[in-house]
């Protein structure tokens, strides 16, 4: 078997922050999952038991998925095997295939694997997630300077003036690399001082697991202790009681005792909610940063330095094609690239149009311009709820069309990047009117039975995907 170590390692970094797990629990179902085979369609993993195969691809088959995706930068087909389960493996041998077709097969497969091995080492081995996220390596607009300029005079003085630290924006537009760029530079100049990161799911998931072992001291210890603590997603807070009282009393020791906390969020503090206000007034009470979509001339700065990085060369028509399409976030030009280096590398096929075109429709099938997002966004929940577009811009406040009016204004929120006082334009409502939707919306995910389910489906079934 080929050693896939390269890919392992970070996939299981990945997996230990989102799953949260304890060690001995992570252990059981992780410390033993191999790669198999890795093509550039499908990765296979196996796993000694026909038990952990059931629980992986149960309970953990989508986490899986979203950690492998994001440590080779392209979405990607996963299967499970186990070592002892003769029915897995007939579809992954060469036994019934003729000796001479057999060796001649085999050898292809291996160069291939060794191939795209080759190629993952580059973009993960070589370029760890913290040498990778560095402030060198993000790229500078007018959208994201300010909170540049606040995490990096963070790095360089924790613990002193801009404390708390809450950086916020929509998904993928960059928190995370600045989050590892101040972890970065402090371990690389302050080396004494204790850095905690961990997103908000695996702090409450932490926390759960603790107090179901009776083991709430050494949690409060891990986290209280702390120099710097980084928390992204800090948003997946509102509504949790237990999780936010333990997060306030941690909050309040380290900043009574002045350590520094950083939080990112993907929507500033007033706006997330069910929060207590002792927590808003303490998120409120440093310095707020907000990152917004990079600008066209962003985009195609950013084009060029990652398709750079990799040594792909883009003509300057190329390069403005794909500012205009992958008009989103920046992860979403990160994965097209990724997924362009790894084809052409293997196929030595020049860049055009065409296959640029044809990574976005498997990276982001949902690419869309932003206008037409709003009239699929507008059909679909007019369709559901049985009432007219008009009705859903309009003043009309039935209880259906009031419900389909809050469903529209939360969609277009999640699938576009719009701000809050450009979807008001749209449904004619003010800015504070605009929240009071999403938050009911974020009230029926967590109290309606089966609400997030037929959401996620409306949601994929606007997307086309």
């Amino acid at each position: 078997m080929d050693d896939f170590s390269s890919i392992l390692e970070p996939l299981k970094e990945k997996l230990k922050e989102k799953t949260g797990a304890a060690k001995t629990s992570f252990d059981l179902w992780f410390g033993d999952l191999n790669i198999t085979s890795f093509t550039e369609d499908c990765v296979v993993f196996s796993t000694p038991t026909k038990l952990r195969k059931k629980i992986l691809s149960t309970r953990y088959l989508q986490v899986l998925k979203d950690s492998l995706e994001e440590t080779v930068g392209f979405p990607i087909n996963i299967d499970i095997i186990s070592l002892d389960d003769e029915d897995d493996f007939p579809k992954y041998s060469y036994s019934e295939i003729p000796r001479e077709e057999n060796e001649s097969k085999k050898e292809e497969n291996i160069k291939r694997e060794k191939d795209i091995q080759s190629i993952l080492k580059d973009t993960t081995e070589k370029r760890t997630i913290l040498d990778e996220y560095t402030f060198d390596n993000f790229v500078e607009g007018e959208s994201n300077k300010f909170a540049k300029a606040a995490c990096m005079a963070v790095a360089k003085y924790p613990c002193e003036d801009q404390n708390p630290l809450f950086i916020h924006g929509h998904s993928g537009l960059g928190k995370t690399h600045l989050l590892y760029a101040i972890m970065h530079h402090i371990k690389k100049n302050r080396p004494e001082l204790k850095i905690v990161y961990k997103t908000c799911e695996s702090f409450m998931n932490e926390l759960i697991e603790a107090i179901g072992n009776r083991q709430t001291a050494p949690f409060k210890d891990k986290y209280r202790s702390a120099d710097v603590l980084l928390i992204d997603d800090i948003q997946f807070i509102a509504g949790k009681e237990s999780t936010q009282e333990e997060f306030f009393h941690t909050f309040s020791t380290l900043y009574e005792a002045g350590k520094q906390i950083i939080l990112a969020s993907d929507r500033p503090p007033r706006e997330i909610n069910p929060l207590t206000d002792r927590l808003r007034t303490r998120f409120e009470g440093g310095l707020i940063a907000d990152v917004q979509p990079p600008s066209f001339e962003l985009r195609t700065a950013i084009i060029r330095k990652k398709s750079e990085t990799l040594g792909i060369t883009l003509s300057s028509e190329l390069v403005d094609y794909m500012a205009e399409r992958l008009n989103n976030n920046i992860r979403q030009i990160e994965g097209v690239i990724k997924k362009l280096y790894a084809i052409v590398s293997l196929t030595g096929a020049d860049v055009s149009k065409e296959s640029i075109e044809q990574i976005i429709s498997i990276v982001d099938p949902g690419n869309i311009p932003t206008n037409a997002m709003i009239e699929r966004i507008l059909s679909a929940v007019s369709l559901k709820y049985g009432v007219s577009v008009e009705d859903i811009k309009s003043k009309k406040k039935t209880e259906n069309i009031v419900n389909a009016r809050h469903l529209s204004i939360y969609i277009t929120r999640k699938l576009t990047d719009l701000s809050l006082p450009a979807i008001g334009k749209i449904f004619s409502r003010d800015h504070s009117t605009i929240i009071s939707s999403i938050n009911k919306v974020d009230i029926n995910i967590r109290t309606v039975k089966n609400y997030e389910e037929d959401l996620n489906s409306l949601i994929k079934e606007i997307k086309g995907l």
